[in-house]
């Protein structure tokens, strides 16, 4: 736990550390710290479906990160602040500088690629859909 924290946490920093070259890292960013303090707070036993890295195609990165912005909002949290936390992430995810940067696809080639749609990724623990979160993020970044 503490390993991914402090992984997290660097990611944040180099995010931060960037956020002067372009508005994208700075959203990004600012969507990963949210989901870091989302995984501090949330109950984790709640399973959602999640896409992975090894399950995408370059075409298929819009429609995972759409994925992710919706189930956001079923982690397991109580507490106001984490519950707002959610909302920017959606809010943040639907922003038009990540939106256009992260598929340079023709909608052909993403009609080509046959992206899942988000019920048939596997289900993970909420923990486990953090880090894929994350994970895509950095991706994207």
């Amino acid at each position: 736990m503490k390993a991914s924290v402090c992984f997290v946490f660097a990611v944040v920093c180099w995010f931060a550390a960037q956020a002067e070259e372009s508005p994208k890292i700075l959203t990004l960013s600012k969507v990963m710290n949210e989901l870091n303090k989302i995984n501090k707070g949330m109950n984790k036993s709640r399973t959602l479906n999640s896409p992975t890295i090894n399950d995408l195609e370059d075409c298929c990165v819009k429609s995972a990160l759409d994925c992710f912005r919706a189930k956001v909002f079923h982690l397991s949290v109580t507490d106001a602040k984490l519950i707002r936390s959610r909302k920017i992430i959606s809010h943040e995810l639907c922003k038009s500088v990540i939106l256009n940067s992260v598929s340079n696809c023709k909608p052909e080639e993403i009609q080509k690629a046959q992206c899942k749609s988000c019920d048939s990724y596997k289900k993970v623990d909420s923990q486990t859909f953090v880090q894929n979160f994350q994970t895509l993020l950095q991706k994207v970044s």
